[in-house]
């Protein structure tokens, strides 16, 4: 093509350069989202529907693009004026010089994470140098171009298969994953064809940059004026600031339907939302009642007794719920040892006992005949972390991030810490590498003496990117417990497992359905096989004769519906195995959640003490109305046998209706039709989690 840098204004050709760079991404952008409408709606196809999530993305993907692209304007313009070389050495010199200055002023003064922002200035200059040095040469432009569309193009691949795991745009796993690099890179070259989706990936990214570098000019690009520089560089600048206000006022969720919102939502938008709330201010982003209001409420739903006139109207750090858990075992008995094994994604839709097909869980089935069974449990959330926050810590799930995953980790009530006090001697077994999640630091402030990871069991292990295999962490919680129990002490162990997880890799050789295709039907069926093996051995061994087991699913398997929180993903199993007759073969009908588990667990064993913990103590009560309490996203609810509520940011306030606790359909219910009723059960969720905030944020969620 005839080199028009020469021919064309200097300014026109620098903003053909930046249209170039968005107009593919906004084209698919909106393919990437017919593709997910089409797969993926939870309704009839409605165009007007499509058109109106297509309209919202194109402003969210061109708002979130000219924010983005902020160091490509400032190098298009900025650092695209006449100035010599030594001008620029010195003024990035100076930029660098302050920006230190100010780092370590900032870090000192507020901490390492406001520290960090200061670094945006270098960082973003230094972008926009390399932008401007890149952009306006053609060979290295088609390089970076290349890169740059076949990053993108394996994005949406990696953006579509998200969706497929958990019916939503980028949020706070893919966040948490961004963490964990090592993890999650073998979790996805073991899962996918990663090789055949970066060859086509190349071959697009490549296709994409030859068209539009067509229309790009060939050779250097003519230098600005230093004026007309500072103008343009000013003017993109601003509209970047517009993209970025524009993409802020949008809602998350712009329609009541959760799907269609998440369709038209921007997955790198959504990254940085996780960000932002990955610790949110309960009172400034959701409904709240007054404090003695709430704390009165909270104390009535949850089941503690009534705070005093003084207690209700106690600074925050002088006011703690708390109660006395009381003993169920026979007059005179020895507390049990106990266990409580996580199994990674055990929803109850893979539980033939609970009505699953296929066969996949047939030993726990079996041992369902020995133990108490909760038919209608339901999880704190649809991550691990809320899964060990509900369990162990008996804590309804805060918005933002899980209390076992805040750093720092903070000091709070747990099981172990209930049962050290006691002289239990308490260890942690997981299969991968305790930093995940921020799991090691926050067991091992909290009760557990003992944490064994992936790096402590014998070399050989079958291993995946998540960790060893199941059998191999039952086999090391075993010997621990012989070794208790040659000792002659009281043992908690804990057991996260880790088999049921993309990649669905498991040891061979154990059941029929494992050693099949690779599936999750094939990695459910190898878990429950395993925790058989343990059980059985513990049983032949003695263990079970003095131990009281809780085999609970800490979430479900992937997340669908269209709720705003969609519950009927959130069924898990729990069943609580105990030497004691009196539990066996009972089923429990009563609607429940994770955080019942820790008190029942304390009182089954044999252990009366106080404790802050937020849940029921189940095997005291007969079978009634239940309630739940669960979390998605940035959205926290309370559920009961036939309504669902929902807090959400901007203090919004939502209700769906369910036919009963069996019920899987749950319908809107229109703001007109809230009745007295359901503004009471507002009331009470509200109480709840405002009053849960509260003590967690004044360092009271600890056992007395």
């Amino acid at each position: 093509m005839m080199d028009t840098s020469e021919r064309e204004p200097p300014v026109r050709t620098r903003v053909r350069i930046g249209w170039a760079l968005v107009w593919p991404l906004v084209v698919l952008g909106l393919l990437l989202r017919v593709l997910l409408y089409a797969s993926y709606r939870d309704t009839g196809f409605q165009p007007f529907t499509l058109l109106t999530v297509l309209t919202l993305g194109l402003v969210l993907d061109v708002s979130t693009f000219a924010a983005a692209f902020a160091p490509v304007w400032i190098g298009l313009f900025f650092f695209s004026a006449r100035i010599g070389l030594r001008r620029a050495l010195l003024t990035a010199a100076a930029i660098a010089v302050v920006s230190a200055i100010a780092f370590v002023v900032v870090d000192r003064a507020v901490g390492r994470i406001s520290a960090i922002t200061t670094l945006a200035v270098p960082v973003l200059l230094g972008l926009g140098w390399l932008s401007a040095r890149v952009l306006e040469r053609t060979w290295p432009r088609r390089i970076a171009l290349s890169v740059f569309f076949a990053s993108i193009m394996f994005g949406m691949a990696v953006e579509y298969f998200f969706f497929d795991e958990f019916n939503s745009r980028f949020n706070h796993i893919a966040l948490d994953y961004l963490l964990f690099p090592t993890e999650v890179a073998t979790n996805i070259w073991e899962s996918y064809p990663v090789v055949l989706y970066v060859g086509i990936a190349l071959a697009s990214g490549i296709g994409l940059a030859w068209i539009t570098d067509r229309k790009l000019p060939r050779g250097s690009v003519a230098r600005l004026a230093p004026k007309t520089a500072v103008t343009w560089g000013a003017a993109a600048l601003v509209v970047a600031v517009a993209g970025v206000a524009v993409a802020g006022a949008v809602p998350a969720l712009p329609w009541k339907n959760r799907i269609t919102s998440e369709i038209a939502q921007n997955g790198w938008l959504g990254l940085v939302r996780a960000y932002r709330t990955s610790e949110l201010d309960y009172d400034l982003y959701y409904v709240t009642l007054p404090t003695d209001e709430a704390r009165k409420r909270a104390a009535d739903v949850l089941g503690f007794p009534a705070p005093d006139v003084a207690a209700l109207s106690a600074p925050a750090d002088q006011f703690a719920l708390e109660r006395t858990i009381v003993s169920t075992r026979p007059a005179g008995s020895q507390p049990l040892d106990v266990v409580v094994v996580l199994e990674e994604s055990l929803g109850s839709n893979f539980v033939g006992v609970l009505g699953a097909k296929g066969g996949l869980t047939p030993r726990l089935d079996e041992w369902s005949q020995r133990g108490m069974l909760c038919e209608h449990l339901v999880a704190n959330g649809n991550r691990t972390v809320r899964g060990l926050e509900g369990v162990l810590c008996s804590f309804v799930p805060l918005p933002g991030d899980s209390i076992t995953k805040r750093t720092p980790p903070a000091e709070a009530a747990t099981l172990a810490r209930v049962y050290a006090a006691q002289g239990y001697q308490t260890a942690f077994f997981y299969g991968g590498e305790g930093a995940f999640d921020g799991m090691e630091p926050f067991m091992s402030l909290n009760g557990w003496k003992e944490f064994v990871q992936q790096s402590d069991y014998p070399p050989g292990c079958f291993t995946t990117a998540w960790g060893v295999a199941d059998e191999n962490i039952f086999d090391a919680l075993l010997e621990r417990q012989k070794r208790a129990a040659d000792e002659g002490k009281r043992f908690f162990g804990t057991v996260m497992s880790v088999s049921n997880h993309k990649p669905y890799l498991v040891p061979q050789g154990r059941t029929t359905i494992a050693d099949g295709k690779r599936s999750r039907e094939g990695a459910v069926a190898y878990s429950d096989w395993a925790l058989g093996r343990w059980l059985d051995q513990a049983r032949e061994a003695g263990l079970l004769e003095h131990t009281l087991v809780l085999v609970v699913g800490d979430h479900g398997a992937r997340v669908y519906g269209r709720e705003l929180i969609p519950v009927e993903s959130y069924c898990i199993p729990a069943l609580f195995v105990s030497p004691d007759a009196r539990w066996r073969g009972v089923r429990l009908k009563r609607l429940c959640s994770q955080v019942d588990l820790g008190p029942t667990l304390v009182a089954m064993s044999g252990i009366t003490c106080r404790a802050p913990f937020l849940g029921h103590d189940l095997s005291g009560l007969e079978d009634g109305p239940g309630r739940a309490f669960v979390q998605h996203n940035r959205d926290v609810g309370m559920l009961t046998d036939d309504v669902l509520v929902v807090l959400g940011l901007q203090k919004t306030v939502t209700f769906y209706r369910r036919s009963g606790r069996d019920g899987t359909e749950l319908e809107e219910i229109a703001a007109k039709k809230v009745d007295g009723p359901l503004l009471e059960l507002e009331r009470d969720a509200t109480a709840v989690f405002q009053t849960a905030y509260d003590i967690y944020r004044a360092g009271r969620y600890l056992p007395p």
